[in-house]
């Protein structure tokens, strides 16, 4: 298994949060939108701090959504991965 890359730190980019992932030794640069914490957290948070806070806090279970996304693409994405409330709700539904 390959050794973990550094990560940058979650950060907010005026319409999301940024973040990254480690699978397999490759770094995968992701996001999640405002809506999409607003609605997992159940709470309407308005400014960066707040958003940050609220991935933070829900961190693990965003990272763990997206790195079962990333496993199950089909192709090597190129860009952005996206976590959806959608992917949250899947999640959700699947424990």
């Amino acid at each position: 298994m390959a050794a973990a890359p550094a990560l940058a730190a979650p950060r907010w980019d005026g319409t999301r949060v940024l973040f990254e992932i480690a699978d397999d030794g490759e770094t995968v640069l992701c996001a999640i939108s405002r809506e999409a914490l607003r609605e997992v957290s159940g709470r309407s948070y308005g400014k960066p701090a707040e958003l940050l806070a609220s991935f933070m806090a829900m961190r693990e279970r965003i990272e763990g959504v997206a790195l079962a996304k990333h496993r199950n693409l089909a192709s090597v994405p190129t860009g952005l991965l996206t976590v959806w409330s959608s992917d949250l709700d899947e999640d959700e539904a699947g424990s």
